[in-house]
């Protein structure tokens, strides 16, 4: 442990460590932070139901784009921005993520939340940006700033076209769960998102994900989206664990076409494109390509006005170039596909899905087979309390390479409790719980369990009105 320590003190030092920001990425980053603040329109309060938006407005399967799990009538604050800092202890027994070398640690974590959400005629916005810091009582080497963000915009351009941009950026040392704080999403998620529930051990971890949609009413019928998207994850030193993990590029496109049967019912056809770009480890080849054409068949139905479903499907065929073992060109063809319900009452909001389809491996190996399934329960208790229930299963095939017969299984949990007190002050109580096994080959070890108990406060600062 004290090795991996001034190993990781002495990375630190690099600025161009691979998992450092870049630059670029963070003026990016920081221009749409200004754009959002300074957006000059004027503004003004509106509502739309769902059960009337044109085809289009309420599924996203093309785009990745998901909404928050909520009960019946909830609504999201609109016009306001937020301010929120928090503090929590927790309880960690497995710190590095590795069996093989179990440490078990006590922190603090300070926290922090700014919120923009604005609503227009035009313009919909929301933005949240959540920097945080972990200080560990005997492990120092997580001891870092840690960022998160999420931003969403949708803009009106006429009656009849609307683009939309979203983006989901992280740097975070370590492995672990959210502490707090963490919403349920509902919603069909992209087939070309970047894997989220296979852990890999690392220092470092840098994720960004933008992407773009242009969505053109022709009736209240028919409609037709453009997107495009763009992945990256990066990561920095593994403390000596093994071979360096996969880096990832990545880009996507496709056409989705949608008509509505019925006022409840929706059909899509979605053509996406994904070209992805690994490079790392050589346990399959130090830079390998994969290129998947995918079209899918979808349908979204209503079921009731608290019960909605969603189902898609179709081939995917793949393309791998480069590889260990001059494997070269290779192609194969897989059947994708997966589902979606969610059932929003007064008292109680779930979600369940599934979804199998090809893609990035988080690290261990490139393109996999990636089969997973998800649910998430929030429930109204007694007083103000409230309950989050969330779980999940995912399965990584590397079978796409020939030389290759590794696969890794993980299994996620956790529930939260949470309570308003006075003085704008929330009380949270959350255990989170990761279960990972590999076998055959791979870069680092990756088999670990581990277990985090967290109490803690957040508290808002301010509430800035943005006028209706």
């Amino acid at each position: 442990m004290l090795e991996n320590n001034c190993e990781t003190r002495h990375a630190d030092k690099n600025r161009k460590h691979a998992g450092q920001p870049s630059r670029g990425t963070v003026c990016a980053f920081t221009f749409s932070v200004i754009l959002v603040a300074l957006f000059p329109i004027r503004l003004a309060a509106q509502t739309t139901s769902s059960g009337t938006m044109a085809p289009g407005q309420a599924s996203a399967l093309g785009t990745g784009v998901q909404t928050p799990l909520r009960f019946a009538g909830e609504s999201e604050s609109a016009n306001q921005v937020s301010l929120s800092i928090g503090a929590s202890t927790f309880y960690d027994d497995n710190v590095l993520a590795r069996n093989s070398n179990r440490v078990s640690d006590e922190a603090l974590s300070f926290t922090s939340h700014l919120g923009i959400a604005r609503e227009t005629e035009h313009l919909t916005v929301n933005f949240d940006y959540n920097p945080f810091f972990q200080l560990y009582r005997q492990i120092d080497q997580y001891d870092r700033l840690n960022h998160v963000a999420n931003l969403g915009l949708t803009y009106r351009l006429t009656s009849s076209f609307s683009l939309g941009l979203h983006d989901s950026f992280s740097y975070q040392n370590g492995i672990f769960p959210p502490l707090a704080g963490q919403q349920i999403m509902s919603g069909p998620a992209s087939p070309s998102a970047l894997n989220q529930m296979i852990f890999s051990y690392t220092t470092r971890t840098l994720s960004n994900a933008p992407g773009m949609d242009l969505t053109f009413v022709k009736s209240r019928r028919t409609s037709l989206t453009l997107s495009g998207g763009y992945n990256q994850r990066q990561f920095g030193n593994q403390g000596g664990a093994g071979q360096a993990l996969y880096n990832s590029r990545g880009v996507s496109g496709g056409v989705q076409f949608q008509y509505r049967v019925t006022d409840h019912t929706t059909l899509g056809l979605l053509l996406n494109h994904q070209d992805t770009t690994y490079q790392g480890s050589g346990a399959f080849g130090n830079r390998v390509s994969t290129q998947i054409e995918s079209p899918f068949l979808s349908v979204e139905s209503r079921l009731s006005p608290t019960v909605t479903v969603t189902v898609h499907g179709g081939p995917q065929y793949v393309r791998t170039l480069g590889g260990s073992g001059g494997a070269g060109t290779t192609a194969r063809l897989q059947g994708a596909g997966g589902g979606n319900i969610t059932k929003e009452v007064r008292k109680t909001a779930l979600t369940l899905s599934f979804q199998r389809s090809i893609s990035d491996s988080g690290g261990l190996y490139t393109s996999v087979i990636n089969t997973n399934a998800n649910f998430g329960v929030r429930r109204r208790l007694v007083g103000r309390w409230e309950a989050n229930l969330r779980g999940g299963g995912a399965r990584a095939d590397a079978s796409l390479f020939k030389l290759a017969n590794g696969s890794t299984d993980a299994l996620t949990g956790g529930i939260d409790i949470s309570r308003p007190v006075r003085g704008g002050s929330v009380f949270h109580l959350s255990y989170e719980t990761t279960h990972e096994l590999s076998k055959g080959t791979l870069p680092i070890a990756a088999d670990f369990d581990r277990n985090q108990v967290t109490i803690g406060f957040d508290y808002r600062l301010k509430t800035l009105s943005l006028g209706r």
